[in-house]
Parts: C-alpha cells; structure tokens; sequence
C-alpha cells in the first residue's frame, strides 16, 4: 500500500458545502414552484405550465405553455401565456427597503382576462418599489376589468418594448420606448364611457406616436373620432416632470360631445402633476360640436396652434383658425354662426389674462347673431388689435318692430385690455355709410330713415351705455301709415347730438343741433301738405328757425267743395321764423313745448269757406286752444310777433266762387300762451292791420284757458271805409246788398260763452243804401225807408247795435267772429221788424 496517500479531514466536505446549497436552493426553488402551481390547482382552481425552468446565478425563472383560470376572494382571472421570461434579479434587492432590481421582464403570447371583485381585499402597494432595465411585451391580448366600478381595459396584439420601468410609475424615467397594438379600449359602464385606439405604433428611435384611428363616446350624446393622430419629437428628457413634444397632428377630428356639468365649485390645481408642452399643434380637419350647461358650440375647418404649455394654466404663443363655419346656441334663444374664419392669436394664457393677450387678428367672411327676437347679420367683419379696429360690411338687423341695413361700419379705438377686464371700456369712434332702418309703431305705422354717414364718438361700453355724441349727415326720414300711405318726408337732415344714455330715453339726451332741408307732412284725411323749409334747432340756444312753413292745399276751394272733402278751406304760410327760449329738456320728455318768443317776418293766412255743406265729422270745429290741447303736451309761448300780415276770410256763392275780405299789412301780437287750465288767465292775441288795402283796423281777442277752452273775448276798431266795398260777402253773410254808404267808425266788444256770442257796437255811418235780399226781401225792400236806416250818427237818432249769435260748432272760429260782427252791424242798421228772431 503506498504510504503517500493523503489523510482524510472532516473539514474537506467544507468544500462541498456550496455545492450543497445550490442544489439545496435549486431543490427548495422548485418545490416552492411545485407546491405554488399546486395551491393553484385547489378549490376548482387551474394553472398549467407546460415547461418551465429557473436558475440561480443569474436569479431567473422562464415559463411556457402557461393556461389558468382562478377564482378568487378579489379577483377572476383566465388565459394563456406562450412564454415568460423573469431574469437577472439581484438577490440582495429582494431584501430590505430597496427597490427590487430586474434585468429583463420577456412576456409573449399573453391572452387572459383579469377581473377585480371585490374592493375589500386590495392590498396597499404604496411602499413596493421595482425597477427593471428591460421590458418587452409580445403578442399581448388582455382584458383588465373591475367590476365592482364597471370600468375594464380591453389590449389587442399589443406589443412593447421599453428601458428603465419603475413603480412607482415614473413616466418622464422611460428609455428607447417601442409600443405596437392593434387596438387599445377603455369602457367605463357606470359613465356609458368607451374609448377606442387602433393602429397605435410607438418608436422612441423615431420619437413619434401614431394612432390611426381613436373613437370617443359617452352614452348616446358623445361621439367622437380622430383619424391618423400622429405624435412626433417626444423628448421627456428634457426637464424632469415635463412631456415635451415637437409636433401633435390629427388628420380628422368629428362627431359631437356633451360636456358633463359640475357642481359649480372651481377645482384647484395641485401644482404637482406632469406638465406638457407641444411645439406644434396641427388640426387641418375638424368637424366637432360639442354641447354643456353652457349651451352648444360647432366647429369646421382647421386649427393650428404653436408652443403649448400646461401645468397649472394654459398658454400658447400662437393659435390660428381657418374655419369654414362656427355655430354656437345657449340653448336660450341666443344662436351665433360665422363662416370663413380665420384668427391668428399671439401668446395666449388661460384663464384669460388682459396684460399677457398678444396680438389678435380676426376675419370672415359672414356671420350671424339671433338672440330674443332679434337678428344681426353680416359680411367681411375683421379686427385687429394692433390697430384696435373693426370693420364690417353689409350689415343687416332686424327685430319684431325695427330693421335696418348698413353698406359698411368702422370701429376705431378699441381698448381690447378693457373690454376684456369688465367694467366700463370705451371705443374712439364708430363711422357708419349707407345706414338704413326701419323703426314700426304701435299703430302699425313705420318710420324708414336713410343716413349716408353717421359718427359716433367716444362709445362707452358697461354698467351704462352711452354715446357722448352721435352726427348724422344728409339723413331722409319718412313716416308710412298702417295702411302703407306716405304722410310725412324730411330730406337734408344733419344731427348732431350729445349724451346719449341707455337705456335710450329722449329725456335723458345732452345738447342737440338739428338742421334739415325741407320736411313735409302729408295729410291722410285732406289733400293738404304741411311744409317746413330749411330748419335749424339749438338745444343749447334753445332756438328754431325756419326760412318758411306752410300749409298748402294741392287743391283749389271750388274743387274741394265740389267734391264734398271739407266745409272750409285753409292755407298759411309764414317766412323767416324764428323761436327762442325753447326748453329743450321739457321738450325731449313730453312734459311741455316752451317757447319763449316767436317771431315770423311774413304771415299768410287765407280761409274759404262753404255753409251750405253739412259733413259728418265736421259737428264738432276747434276753437284755437282746443285745438293746441289735442296735440297733447301743454304749450307755453311768453309772445309772438307776426309782421307783414296778410289774412282773408271769404264764404263761397251757390257758384262755389269765394267771396272775401282781406286784412293787409298787418302786425299780429300773441302774449302769453299757455294750453294749462286757468279760470282767471286767458290768452291775449292783437291784430293791427288795414282793412281791404284802404282802412286801418285794430283788433283784440282775449282766449279762454277754462277747461271748455270755447270762450273768448274780442274788441276792436274800424276807420272811415266804403261800405260797398264788401257787397259780394255781405250779400252771402247778411242776405244784404249795400248799393252806398261809408262807415265813419265802428267800436265793438264781444263775447263768446257757451256758444252764444253777445255783445255791443258802435256804427256810425251816413248814405247807406241797402237792399235786403232772401225770403220777404220783397216787403222789406217796400219798407225800405222804414227798414234801415240811411244814417246813425250822435245824437237823438243813435241806434247803438248788439251783437248776438249762436255760434254751431260745425263752424270755424273765423265764423264766428265775422257772424257776430254782422249781427252788431244789422241790428245798428235795420229797424226790429227786419232783424232775425236772434236779435229781438
């Protein structure tokens, strides 16, 4: 036996100890797998694994064939699995506090479903922490839904591939990112919520994401779908918590939203979740409406948007739209439509901050506004706030009682930094050509007014609306009846007005200076037209002049007779007018018209009547301040003079022939007018003229202001005058012919009260000779001598005369004055026996 052989020591087997424990690990390993895929076989459970292997250095574990189905307390889970592959696990991660580190996570061939039950059992995983250098996914068909909140995901043939996964997720962490699935699918049931990717292909190398097709709906009021998404240049290396990319393009967005409502509390942004940037943002097709508390919006066109950042606000350097059309309806009668826009908006932040708003610049082509029965269109509308102006043209509102055109408007001055601030903002100036309206009234009637121009200055916007002074140049206004007829037109208008407040009250208005050249009124009832020549108003002068005004009749007496229109006929004229002391206040509120003084140069005043016509609406004729109280607001006038009078008055014969009397050059003076009742004041008009060119005569009447307004007052004074002179209106008015006779002077004072005019006269005249004509003219004319008297001079033979007169009130004022006189000059110069009953 050799004696070199080495001795035995116990402690050789010390060698073998690393040998042991790994085949002890390896032994433990695969019954701790063994008597894992056995617990999950019990209980009507199943998992078979067809092959699987494990190892120790490195720590791994490979699986394949994998088929399960578990039910459990929390969760169900059923599916297949081609091939799992868990390698490079540090061993001393698996201990203490630390992440657990992995090399590689390999998953293909994965079609399972996973069901959460129940919520009870979910375990805290706030504290476990993993980090893995690689992971790729396969061939991964995955449904992933909780029951207990009806929400599931749903993967179809996803495939990815990524570096440096960590839980906690830390998305901005990711590396060489490669994501591939047919379909990607969100439902949530307790929402009705689906949302649906297909074709989603990611490559890190390429930096782009591209879906090319995502569909959005939520119940039965949301669909939305977006075609070809493309996501290009993701860097989320850049700036740690921040996803930045180049460009976002969607080749099609469409279909229609409903945005849910809130509570109305506004949520506070927590500052600490990821941020997003997009360099670029292109939307070259959308057609999109989405509806909300707030009402519905609509969009078509395109929508690029430049540097796009959000955290805890939103801001962009540049949005630009290029819409075909946008429509917008509050759901509360208010619609807004415009087509082809286009806005180009610089460094926007919302919410919305005045002081960092860039430059805006708006166009369309067309828009429309309806709101509470009213509707505002246009064309070629644009506005920029560089310049701070809009321009518009054709423009068009119309409401229930107003219309109106305009050819083009221009907005300058626009404080976007105001008006975007609230309160009170203010516009320069808005100039307005070829504006048109259309203004209807309560009876049916409509004025149309034409403005070439009108200016508006120093606009301002707010709690009030007002307008410090509006200018309309060479404006038209007409005034249309119910029944379509034209009865009034004024051309040449030229306002200039200041202080206008909303809401619109004329009581309310600052100074105003109005001019126009002509202004006709154009009656319905009579073929008569009331013409006003070259007026000019000052408010603030309180004055109105007028070169002429005129009452003119576009027929003669005869023909209006004949025809039967009117028992009298009446025209006047007066020239170089003037009216000062005008309350302009008391003037805009209906309260009064309050004239100082009037003064015209030349007063033309001729009327013709016919007796013999009895006309319905004619029984009730208007004494003078009966006839200014139905014009409605009280007038006041201090005084007038009227100089260069001319007045005739004339009754026409059986041949429709006026016979008249005239009044020539004559001064009219008027004191205190006022259409106010009064018991105690009257209204005091004088007349000096000359009689039939020949005779000075001075006439005085003192008008009743008691609330009948019929009564009046009147004196006066005729010279020497001829007699025969007046045969053709004597012989109709007093059923006399006077063949001679000469009036040395007659006095007169009457009075009218109830209708009834009483009165007395003095008549001295000498040489009358009188034929009296009409029924029993016969005997009268025998008895001639006995009859009338051939003179009425002082002395025992006197005859003072009475006036009296039962006025009808299908009469004139005019006639009744002239009547009285008659009946003063019959009783001087007839004897009882020849006088009417009236006289006896």
């Amino acid at each position: 036996m050799p004696q070199n052989l080495p001795h035995f020591r116990w402690w050789y087997l010390l060698l073998l100890l690393p040998v042991f424990l790994y085949l002890g690990a390896r032994w433990y390993v695969g019954h701790r797998i063994e008597q894992a895929i056995s617990q999950a076989n019990s209980e009507g459970n199943t998992l078979a694994v067809g092959d699987y292997e494990y190892g120790l250095f490195p720590l791994h574990l490979q699986a394949s064939g994998v088929t399960f189905h578990q039910q459990r307390e929390t969760f169900r889970a059923t599916g297949s699995l081609s091939e799992l592959y868990l390698g490079g696990v540090r061993l001393f991660s698996l201990f203490g506090s630390d992440p657990i580190e992995v090399e590689r996570i390999h998953v293909r061939g994965l079609d399972g479903a996973f069901h959460r039950t129940d919520a009870g059992g979910a375990a805290d995983s706030s504290s476990f922490a993993l980090e893995v250098s690689e992971v790729e996914l396969d061939s991964i068909f995955l449904t992933l839904a909780d029951e207990t909140s009806g929400r599931r995901a749903v993967l179809s043939d996803l495939t990815l591939s990524l570096q440096a996964f960590q839980l906690p997720f830390q998305p901005t962490e990711l590396r060489a990112l490669q994501l591939a699935a047919d379909s990607v699918a969100y439902h949530d049931d307790s929402t009705d919520t689906h949302l649906v990717a297909g074709g989603i292909g990611y490559g890190s190398s390429r930096e782009s994401v591209r879906v090319a097709q995502l569909d959005f709906r939520r119940g039965d009021s949301t669909k939305v779908r977006a075609d070809d998404l493309v996501f290009s240049g993701i860097n989320s290396e850049d700036i740690d918590g921040v996803f930045t990319v180049d460009t976002l393009s969607v080749a099609r967005l469409g279909g229609v939203a409903r945005v849910p409502g809130n509570s109305g509390q506004q949520s506070q942004a927590s500052g600490g979740g990821p941020a997003l940037r997009i360099a670029r943002l292109l939307l070259p097709r959308v057609d999109l409406a989405v509806g909300g508390r707030f009402g519905s919006l609509s969009y078509a066109g395109a929508l690029t948007a430049d540097a796009l950042s959000y955290r805890d606000s939103f801001t962009v350097q540049r949005v630009g739209l290029e819409g075909d059309s946008l429509h917008y309806a509050n759901g509360q009668g208010t619609t807004v439509h415009l087509s082809k826009l286009q806005l180009a908006q610089q460094e926007l932040t919302i919410p919305l901050n005045a002081d960092r708003l860039g430059i805006t610049e708006l166009s369309m082509e067309a828009f429309s506004l309806q709101t509470a029965g009213q509707t505002v269109t246009g064309k070629r509308l644009a506005y920029g706030s560089s310049s701070a102006e809009l321009n518009a043209a054709d423009l068009k509102f119309r409401s229930n009682r107003i219309s109106g055109t305009t050819d083009e408007l221009l907005v300058t001055g626009i404080d976007r930094r105001e008006l975007l601030q609230g309160g009170t903002s203010t516009l320069e100036r808005a100039l307005i050509h070829g504006a048109w309206v259309s203004i209807g009234t309560a009876d049916g009637g409509r004025y149309v007014v034409a403005a070439p121009e009108v200016t508006v200055d120093d606009i301002k916007v707010g709690d009030q609306f007002v307008l410090q002074r509006v200018q309309v140049a060479n404006a038209q206004v007409e005034r249309y009846a119910s029944n379509g007829h034209r009865n009034m037109i004024g051309r040449g208008i030229y306002v200039d007005q200041r202080d206008i407040t909303a809401p619109i009250r004329p009581s309310r208005f600052g100074g105003s200076k109005v001019r126009m050249a002509e202004l006709r009124i154009i009656s319905e009832e009579l073929p008569l037209d009331y013409v006003f020549v070259k007026m000019a108003y000052d408010s603030r002068a309180g004055t109105l002049t007028l070169d002429s005004m005129q009452r003119h009749n576009r027929i003669a007496s005869p023909e209006m007779f004949r025809r039967e229109i009117s028992k009298s006929w009446l025209e006047f004229g007066f020239d170089g007018l003037r009216l000062s002391g005008i309350r302009h206040d008391a003037l805009v509120s209906g309260e009064m018209i309050y004239v100082d003084s009037l003064y015209a140069k030349d007063f033309r005043l001729r009327v013709v009547e016919d007796l013999s016509l009895d006309l319905p609406g004619n029984n009730d004729r208007p004494m003078p301040i009966e006839a200014l109280r139905r014009i409605g607001p009280r007038i006041v006038l201090n005084g007038a003079r009227f100089s260069s009078t001319d007045i005739a008055y004339g009754i026409v014969d059986s041949l429709l022939d006026p016979k008249t009397i005239h009044f020539n050059n004559g001064t009219v003076l008027l004191h205190h007018l006022d259409t106010q009742e009064s018991e105690t004041d009257s209204v005091r008009v004088s007349i000096d003229a000359t009689f039939e060119k020949s005779t000075p005569l001075h006439a005085e009447f003192h008008l009743s202001r008691d609330s009948v307004a019929r009564g009046y007052a009147a004196r006066g004074e005729l010279g020497q005058y001829d007699l025969s002179q007046i045969n053709p209106l004597m012989r109709i008015a007093a059923d006399a012919i006077i063949e001679q006779g000469i009036i040395e002077k007659l006095t007169y004072y009457s009075r009218m009260d109830g209708d009834t005019i009483s009165g007395d006269m003095t008549l001295l005249y000498r040489d009358l000779n009188l034929k009296v004509v009409g029924s029993g003219a016969w005997i009268k004319n025998l008895l001639s001598g006995v009859v009338v008297k051939n003179d009425n001079s002082r002395g025992e033979d006197f005859r003072p005369g009475r006036i009296f007169h039962v006025h009808t009130r299908d009469k004139s004022f005019f006639n009744s004055y002239w009547k009285g006189l008659v009946s003063g000059m019959k009783s001087s110069a007839m004897s009882d026996i020849a006088l009417p009953d009236e006289l006896d």
